[in-house]
């Protein structure tokens, strides 16, 4: 068991010897054959003693906080090269009992992007619209119809557009009775 009457001068005297080598330490400075400085911290011949009492340094300063990492922005899309209707041919005549029913196929080039539509006009009235490149139309009214495929963006942007193809619908009139 210890006695608190040795602790306390044990205490002192580790205290008493450990703060003066922390206050300051020596070094000595030497010249080597070329002239350099040789630093030690044992007394050598023409030696000089160096004090060094605190040691320097800097104090710390605020850094602004790191920046969120961005998004690595999406790569660009590639754009279309073409787009064509390649069916029905430019001229076609739908005849009578056909009831104004035509499939309109075309062919994109690259594929479609994401967000990206196509669509059938005939003039300026749509038609369709959808992200397949075929459409089915029915009960077209006779006459001459324009078709033009185009594809649109979300915002609704023409990207590309096609040929214009016409086509004539024929029906049976009510006067021909």
């Amino acid at each position: 068991m210890w006695k608190p009457v040795l602790i306390l001068p044990a205490a002192l005297l580790i205290a008493a010897t450990a703060l003066p080598a922390v206050a300051e330490t020596k070094v000595f400075i030497t010249r080597d054959a070329d002239g350099n400085p040789v630093f030690s911290d044992r007394k050598s011949a023409n030696s000089e003693a160096h004090v060094v009492k605190e040691l320097p340094s800097m104090p710390a300063f605020k850094t602004a906080a790191p920046k969120p990492e961005q998004a690595e922005p999406e790569p660009a899309l590639p754009q279309y090269t073409s787009l064509s209707i390649i069916s029905p041919v430019d001229g076609v005549t739908l005849q009578r009992g056909q009831n104004g029913s035509l499939q309109v196929s075309g062919v994109l080039t690259p594929s479609l992007n994401k967000g990206d539509s196509i669509v059938l006009r005939s003039g300026s009235k749509e038609l369709a619209r959808g992200r397949q490149s075929t459409f089915n139309l029915t009960n077209l009214d006779r006459g001459e119809h324009v078709l033009r495929m185009s594809v649109e963006n979300a915002a609704g942007e023409a990207l590309i557009k096609s040929q214009d193809v016409t086509i004539y619908v024929q029906r049976a009139s009510s006067l021909a009775r």
